[in-house]
């Protein structure tokens, strides 16, 4: 993905592309030294291959292979919440309260054993090592019915099923 990326980072190439995806290049536009250079990038990228007969054609599958990549740097993640996730840490806790509760059942499930019980240090820093809101986590978490906090905070446990 950061290959593709890097090759439309470029205006001039942005440009190029989007005018091989409306099909709008004409031919003798390609020769220049310069269109080269940028059609070279972008050949190279996979985002544009050359037919038979010499023409231009975009590929959109670049974008659809690329995808999976991006699922197997998060094993075990749910695909709908990758995108919440950067190089193994949770970027943002989702507003949406159904996402939110995917996320948090996700947590609780590989962050927490079922059968332990947990002190509030503990569960701080196992939320810790995916975001830097352990109290929000906690707190939602225990309103969510996730985790089952005892009256006075001292203990927490994964809430039965």
């Amino acid at each position: 993905m950061d290959q593709l990326l890097a090759a439309l980072a470029d205006p001039e190439r942005q440009k190029l592309y989007a005018r091989i995806v409306l099909d709008q290049l004409p031919p003798r536009e390609q020769d220049s030294a310069l269109m080269r250079k940028h059609l070279g990038r972008l050949v190279a990228a996979g985002l544009v291959e050359r037919t038979a007969d010499g023409s231009l054609r975009a590929d959109p599958a670049v974008f659809r292979r690329a995808r999976p990549v991006e699922e197997e740097a998060h094993p075990g993640v749910p695909r709908r919440l990758v995108g919440f996730f950067a190089q193994g840490r949770l970027t943002a806790i989702p507003v949406r309260p159904a996402v939110r509760r995917e996320l948090l059942t996700h947590l609780t499930g590989t962050l927490f054993e079922t059968e332990r019980s947990y002190s509030e240090r503990e569960v701080n820093e196992a939320f810790r090592t995916v975001h830097d809101d352990t109290s929000a986590l906690r707190r939602y978490c225990v309103e969510n019915g996730l985790l089952v906090r005892e009256r006075d905070g001292s203990v927490y446990r994964v809430a039965a099923a």
